[in-house]
């Protein structure tokens, strides 16, 4: 008996600590960021060579955008950016790994915010203030699979194979 009481102190020593923050320090489990395929980007009207932008699963916002060794956070319902230390950042094939607790407190200072559908894109525009840049990303729609012909039900005629 005496060692169950034991144990169940020390649960609950362990519980409390976690509760009041000890545990906070640990780092959360960092996030696997994909790749959004055919989407657009231009820096003040002139295309980018190297670049690319992630999301986390179906998700849109927050977005992740590289170009060359640079990195920063698109978060599109806030209308803020972030520069992200590109160390923090680990590449897992196509994929990247990066941990949203791991955003820093102030973003960049920007302008000119405006997000909106534009047909079969979502357009971002932002403009960069201390460097004076406008970035505008567009990505693309998933497709909508509702606006497919549906299938009939009858019986389609079959092949006839050589002899």
């Amino acid at each position: 008996m005496r060692r169950f009481l034991a144990f169940v102190s020390i649960l609950a020593a362990v519980g409390a600590f976690c509760a009041l923050g000890g545990g906070a320090a640990a780092k959360g489990k960092p996030a696997v960021w994909k790749a959004i395929t055919e989407a657009l980007l231009r820096v003040n009207d002139a295309p980018v060579k190297e670049w690319n932008v992630y999301a986390t699963g179906k998700k849109r916002d927050p977005l992740l955008l590289q170009m060359d060794n640079r990195f920063l956070l698109i978060a599109v319902h806030d209308h803020q950016l972030f520069e992200i230390n590109p160390s923090e950042i680990e590449h897992k094939g196509e994929d990247l790994a990066w941990d949203l607790a791991d955003r820093p407190a102030q973003p960049i200072r920007t302008s000119d915010w405006g997000d909106n559908d534009v047909g079969t894109a979502f357009r971002i525009e932002v403009r960069i203030r201390t460097e004076d840049r406008l970035l505008v990303l567009e990505l693309p729609h998933p497709p909508d699979v509702g606006s497919l012909p549906v299938r009939s039900q009858s019986p389609t005629a079959q092949r006839r194979g050589r002899r």
